[in-house]
């Protein structure tokens, strides 16, 4: 996809600390019912992982958004803590727009958070369904095993 400049600026002059951007998330997420919430900043990335159960009827489900983080943590302080200041601002605007769109009808929570849900195999090893899948359908893809879609009657 072309980077547009527009996304390459998205954010860069953010001022709001990432603890204060976390604990907004926390709380959007508190206002839609979901109260077993997980931040965990590595080396390499940042992952949020939360449990959602609509109701007493459905089965819970596990949410992971894993994000990259280039600058290392053995790096420049000041310039690590400007990248978690801005993942945290999208991340928030991200998972409202999210909200908004389910609780608007727009979507439904599957199919919003599909790449994102977590399965777990017999052994117990957890991932996400994008990471579980992207693989094999960019393989369809650069294969040529999927016939090409053509928007509107393919002409």
């Amino acid at each position: 996809m072309k980077q547009a400049k527009w996304i390459e600026s998205a954010y860069n002059s953010t001022e709001v600390h990432w603890a204060k951007s976390q604990a907004k998330i926390m709380d959007m997420l508190a206002d839609v019912g979901i109260h077993e919430v997980r931040f965990t900043s590595m080396s390499d990335r940042f992952v949020l992982e939360f449990m959602v159960k609509w109701d007493d009827n459905s089965v819970p489900r596990g949410v992971r958004v894993v994000t990259p983080i280039k600058t290392p943590s053995t790096g420049d302080t000041k310039v690590r803590n400007k990248e978690l200041n801005i993942i945290h601002r999208i991340l928030l605007n991200h998972l409202k727009a999210k909200f908004i769109a389910i609780g608007r009808g727009l979507t439904e929570f599957e199919q919003e958070f599909m790449s994102h849900l977590i399965v777990t195999d017999k052994q117990g090893q957890s991932t996400t369904m994008g990471e579980m899948l992207l693989p094999q359908y960019r393989k369809n893809l650069e294969g040529g095993e999927t016939p090409q879609f053509n928007l509107g009657d393919g002409r």
